[in-house]
């Protein structure tokens, strides 16, 4: 795993990675549109840092490969069902760079902040992995996993 150090003693090298601050925190904001799309039912802003190459396991196991496999289950399922009324609350935790240009990290998940701040267990678990490319964080990978015991 590689860790970044900010210290004016470090040697200057062609790609300097950002602060681990700072990258967290643009990766907070790439997840924040994730659960404005869901709650909002907005299948664009979703899917708006979804890689074009990326591969997407659903909460109910579907394997989705490319943007397009991903927005398309995304509009189906934000409008009708259960999903189309549903909301969220994400926490990012666990962020971990593992190279200069690719993060990994954890999401838990519950139906509203509330659910959250009261201690409850979260509803889903969500594993990512991250890539910058071009100077912005794409979501690469997901993995989607239903708590079953805070559904019962």
């Amino acid at each position: 795993m590689t860790t970044t150090s900010t210290s004016s003693s470090d040697s200057v090298h062609d790609h300097q990675p950002a602060p681990v601050a700072e990258i967290s925190d643009a990766l907070r904001r790439v997840v924040g549109d994730v659960e404005r799309g869901f709650t909002e039912n907005d299948a664009g802003l979703l899917v708006r840092h979804v890689a074009p190459d990326a591969v997407i396991v659903n909460a109910l196991g579907a394997v989705l490969r490319g943007r397009a496999a991903v927005e398309a289950a995304t509009r189906a399922g934000l409008s009708r069902g259960p999903l189309s009324t549903a909301t969220a609350h994400y926490r990012l935790s666990d962020i971990a760079l593992v190279a200069p240009d690719v993060a990994v990290a954890h999401k838990s998940a519950w139906s509203t902040v509330e659910d959250a701040d009261r201690g409850a267990p979260p509803e889903m678990n969500a594993h990512y992995v991250f890539v910058r490319r071009e100077g912005r964080w794409w979501i690469l990978r997901r993995q989607n996993t239903l708590v079953a015991d805070a559904r019962s």
